[in-house]
Order: structure tokens, then sequence, then C-alpha cells
């Protein structure tokens, strides 16, 4: 007999369709599915879910995780639709049931998982060990099967440690998945990968479709240690894409991720295009960027009536402190249309607003700024 495993039950949830309108939009280069850990808000033993073109997504809670796996229709028959009812889905590794509702393609429910007793023997009498309950649901959700061996074997993997095992379960490392990254390797060259590799490689999202996207940008021959450098940094084919629409049609890979770490984005490209700087370089962003130059930084000189300022000087000002505000506080002291290399002396020399109104409160009557200069410069602060 099979040996069930019961994960608490609770009563059916109110779904939030915020909810079901994220669980697709959600899904990261990973793939189809979601991991992840902590308290989610939601009773464990219970489930959100979305219908899209025959896929569901279904959001598991457990006491200490949460879950997103997807699933044919096909795989899960006929769904309860308007009224509370049951459905399942059974695989060699244990049954999993579901009590709920669908509305409007937005499901929500309770869940129990059984496992099968005797298959459970079978991964023992393998060596595997520590297989409690939650590792047999993430063996179950890939459908690690005795027929996974074999064609783990076929592929080069005839032996799989312990720790292994459980990293291609919780890594959601199906046959199907990973018949998309050996083809992938044999296609593009990678050879024969690691398991070890193959589970890094989908911890960090490093999906077949993320590869063969950049390769589809025109980028070759780099290795799987530098697609996982990319994907850190968080660059993505429609990040580069937009590089290039932005006038560097020969971007490397490298530039490429300097320019994501440093904030360079299409919107900051074309708001300075916007406040005049038509010949804006990608180069150029980025040592803005580095040097904290705003699109608001330049919008708020221009308020101020500096009108034509350049990049360079702008670069030059917020290296120096000089803001809009700074200039401002001056002006509002009676000394008008100050250039900004005055401004900027001023900053250098320490001349603020407090320090000329302080000057004023002790009697010191002084007619221009060059004088505030040179009576701070003596080191009069007193």
């Amino acid at each position: 007999m099979n040996k069930k495993t019961i994960i608490s039950c609770f009563a059916v949830l109110t779904l939030s369709v915020a909810f079901a309108g994220q669980a697709f939009s959600q899904q990261k280069e990973k793939g189809d599915d979601e991991q992840s850990s902590g308290q989610f808000g939601h009773p464990p033993g219970t489930w959100d879910a979305v219908v899209k073109d025959g896929i569901v997504n279904i959001q598991f809670y457990a006491r200490h995780w949460s879950n997103g796996r997807n699933f044919t229709t096909a795989e899960l028959g006929t769904l309860p639709a308007e009224k509370v009812g049951t459905f399942g889905l059974t695989r060699e590794s244990g049954k999993l049931t579901f009590k709920g509702v669908f509305q409007d393609h937005w499901g929500h429910g309770t869940y129990t998982f059984e496992q099968n007793a005797a298959f459970k023997s079978y991964l023992e009498q393998k060596g595997y060990s520590k297989l409690d309950g939650e590792l047999m649901l993430a063996v179950f959700f890939t459908d690690i099967n005795k027929g996974f061996f074999d064609f783990m074997k076929d592929n080069g993997y005839p032996s799989i440690s312990n720790d292994q095992f459980k990293d291609l379960a919780e890594q959601n490392l199906s046959r199907r998945v990973l018949e998309e990254y050996f083809a992938l390797f044999k296609a593009e060259g990678y050879g024969h990968q690691s398991i070890d590799k193959l589970v890094e490689l989908r911890e960090h999202g490093v999906t077949p479709k993320y590869i063969a996207s950049i390769h589809q940008m025109g980028y070759k021959g780099f290795s799987l240690d530098k697609a996982l450098e990319l994907r850190d940094h968080g660059v993505t084919a429609e990040y580069i894409a937009s590089l290039k629409k932005m006038g560097d049609a020969n971007v490397t890979l490298d530039q490429a991720q300097d320019l994501r770490d440093h904030g360079v984005t299409t919107e900051y490209v074309a708001s300075l295009k916007k406040l005049g700087y038509p010949n804006m370089t990608l180069d150029k962003a980025q040592e803005l960027r580095d040097h904290g130059v705003t699109v608001d930084f330049i919008n708020s000189m221009q308020k101020l009536g500096y009108k034509d300022i350049t990049l360079d000087k702008a670069q030059s000002l917020r290296d120096h402190g000089v803001t809009a505000d700074f200039i401002k506080s001056i002006n509002d002291l009676g000394f008008k249309n100050i250039s900004l290399e005055k401004a900027e002396e001023l900053r250098n020399h320490g001349v603020t607003a407090s320090y000329i109104k302080k000057m004023k409160t002790k009697g010191i009557k002084l007619e221009t700024l060059d004088d505030f200069i040179k009576l701070r410069d003596t080191g009069f602060n007193d």
C-alpha cells in the first residue's frame, strides 16, 4: 500500500485577482516554474492558480516554502468550475489531489500529496536518503521516475549522488528540461556538462532559451560561465537590442554587462537626448551615470536658466556638489545670474548661502561673491 503523507488542509481561500494576473508575468528565464522559501501569507496545503493557453500555473503553499509549477490541462483533466470539486494527478512517485474551484480562469483551494511507498523504497535501494515529504513532493513535481535514471545514464550520467539527486528534484530539472539543455550543448558545441553545472545554470536562470536568445543577437562562442555572469548582471537579449537601437550596433557582451551594471537604460539615454543632447553615446551615458548626473539634475539646471549647459559641465558640477538648490540659495541673497563656473568656485571654496548670511549677521558687508571667497580663504569663519 502507498504511504500517505497528508499536507495540512485549510479552508478554501478567496482568490486574489492581483495574484492571478501576476502568475504568468512573473515567470523568470528560469523556465516554467518558480520556487522560493519563506512565509507568504497563505496557510500551508493551499494553492492558487491561473489557466492560460492550455497551461495551468499552480502556486503551492506549504509551511516554509512556496512553489510554482506548470501543468497542462490534459494532465489535470476536467477542472471544477463554478462550484468546489476535486481533480488530481498521478505519477510514479505519488498522487496529488486538489480540492477547489475555478472561475474565469482563476482557481484556488487545498491540496494533499500521497507518496508512492514502493517508489520511495526504490529510491532508498539506490542509495538515496533523507527522502522527507518535501523532497518527495519535489520529486513528484519534477516527475522523476525509474525511467529518469536510464535517461540520465544514456546521456552520460551513470551515477548521481544524493546531493545531486536532491538538486535535480528541487530545481525541476525534469527530463524535458534536461533534453533542452542537452540539445543546446550539442548544437552549440558546449560538450558534456556535469550535473553540478546543470544545476548551477538552472539556479541562476540560464535556460537554453536565454542562451539561444543571446546567440540570436549575433553573439556566438561565449562560455557557459559567461552566460552565468551575464544573467547575474541582468543582461538580456532585450537589453542588448535596446543598446543597439541607441546607436551602438557593435556593442560587446562585456560592454553590455558594464553598461547594465552602471544603470544605463534606454529611458536614461532617450531622456538626455530629449533634453538637447542628440549625440549622446553609450560611453558618455555610462560616464554620466558614474558621476551621478541624472536627468532630473540636468533638467533642474536648465529650469534655472542654464539652457546651454554641456554634459561635461554637468558632470563637473555634480562632482563638486553644485546643485540647483545651491545656486538658487545664492540667487535668493541677491546675487543673480551667476555663471556655472562661479557657482563651482563658490562650492570649492566653501562659500554657501549660510556662510554669507552668517557673515552679514556679524556686520560684514561685502559687495561681491569674490569678496566672500577671499574672506573664506583667509579662514575667517567666526
